[in-house]
Order: C-alpha cells, then sequence, then structure tokens
C-alpha cells in the first residue's frame, strides 16, 4: 500500500514529534474521536513521544466503533419500516 512504510517509519515518527515540541507554545488539548486512533497512539507510543503540552482526550468514539450490532439492525430495521419520522433521531409513539 502506497505511504504504509512512511507511516510506520520510527525516524520520521521522532522528527515528527520533534517538530510538534518546537511548535508547542502553549498547552494543547487533542480529542481522539474514534477508538481506532486511542489504541493506535496508546500501543506505540505515541503519547510517550509528545510533549506533556499536549493533552490527549479520549472523545466519544465514532458511529461505527460505538453501536452495538443489536442497535444498528434496530436503526436499519426501522428505517427500513418508514418508522422514522422525517426530520428527526427518534422512531414515532
Amino acid at each position: 500500500m502506497k505511504y504504509l512504510d512512511e507511516y510506520r517509519d520510527e525516524k520520521i515518527a521522532r522528527a515528527l514529534a520533534q517538530e510538534i515540541r518546537e511548535r508547542v507554545t502553549r498547552a494543547w488539548v487533542l480529542m481522539e474521536i474514534c477508538g481506532g486512533q486511542t489504541h493506535t497512539i496508546m500501543r506505540y507510543g505515541i503519547d510517550e513521544l509528545l510533549p506533556r503540552e499536549v493533552e490527549l482526550v479520549h472523545g466519544p468514539g465514532c458511529p461505527v466503533c460505538v453501536t452495538s450490532p443489536g442497535n444498528d439492525r434496530q436503526g436499519s430495521g426501522a428505517c427500513l419500516r418508514s418508522e422514522l419520522e422525517p426530520g428527526t433521531r427518534s422512531m414515532s409513539p
């Protein structure tokens, strides 16, 4: 896959972390949206490469990651049966 090796290159990762350290002039708070992002950051120690001024906050997770299979099926079924009110996110009473 194109660019895959670049994403896994330790020298590039360390150089990017150094560049972030040089640019940080105040506290930063960054939220990871997807659980996959959080997992990768922790697994490869990216959080430890960042300066302490950069705070990582674990976000809510993307809809794909946080929706249970049961809720997914229920929502799909409701859409197919037209039980959702137009312009709303809830099922009609």
